[in-house]
């Protein structure tokens, strides 16, 4: 008997009638990008997470690079990130044509270890991501301590972490500068397609990230800024509402 590694099905029979019904207001109401089903997901998102702005978008992977985009991370730049993650972590930093730098990781947690991360702080130092692995906090505290000293933005992924807290009780991806989420099937909180959060709690960050979402357009067509399309569609964020009060 062939027994799959990820079976989706039985979370999808149990939480069936409310799926269903949540997909079919989308089809009706003939809201496909963005609208109020996500406008609803971002405010009970902010609840859930106790942050101030959160901001649906296309992949965890797009809420890392819309994030570096908004903090100006780019060429000749360099990005401090963890030696074990997803290639993600790495590839956005990569993809704005700026340096990836790993540092080492704890050998308990395999999360970044802050001792190492002063090692790889040089002038073309911009930022650093510590990711969140298995639902374990990264230590925050130290990190951010680096952070300030060295005035570096701190982006944290949390696309294996959502719900998971720091040991001061905050959630993981809401004390660094930016916030970063996946809902990838296959999370602990996952949609019916690609999806992703992207959270803070600074004003500027937040608008300068909307305004990218949907290629820097403020107001709509004109644009003075480049963005890209990171938008999240309305049925991946109305499976989300669903799932998320059995989250916990």
């Amino acid at each position: 008997m062939k027994v799959p590694l990820l079976d989706l099905k039985p979370q999808y029979q149990a939480l069936k009638k409310e799926l269903d019904e949540a997909l079919i207001n989308v089809a009706e109401s003939q809201y496909f990008i963005l609208g109020p089903e996500v406008d609803g997901m971002e405010k009970e998102f902010e609840q859930f997470l106790k942050v101030k702005h959160a901001l649906g978008v296309s992949s965890g992977t797009d809420a890392l690079i819309l994030a570096l985009m908004a903090l100006g991370i780019g060429e000749g730049d360099e990005v401090i990130v963890p030696t074990f993650s997803f290639f993600a972590t790495a590839g956005v930093v990569a993809r704005l044509n700026a340096k990836p730098v790993l540092a080492d990781c704890e050998p308990v947690t395999m999360n970044i270890d802050p001792n190492d991360i002063e090692h790889r702080i040089t002038k073309k130092t911009k930022a650093i991501i510590p990711v969140h692995l298995y639902g374990q906090s990264a230590d925050m505290g130290a990190i951010m301590q680096i952070a300030r000293k060295h005035n570096l933005y701190v982006v944290e992924d949390g696309a294996q972490a959502i719900s998971a807290q720091y040991k001061d009780g905050r959630a993981v991806g809401t004390i660094g500068d930016f916030g970063c989420y996946s809902f990838f099937p296959s999370k602990n909180l996952g949609c019916f397609g690609d999806g992703g959060l992207l959270v803070t709690n600074d004003d500027k960050m937040e608008h300068t990230a909307h305004i990218m979402r949907v290629h820097g357009g403020e107001p709509k067509y004109y644009h003075s800024v480049l963005g890209g399309n990171f938008r999240l569609d309305a049925i991946q964020a109305a499976v989300l509402r669903v799932k998320l009060p059995h989250l916990d």
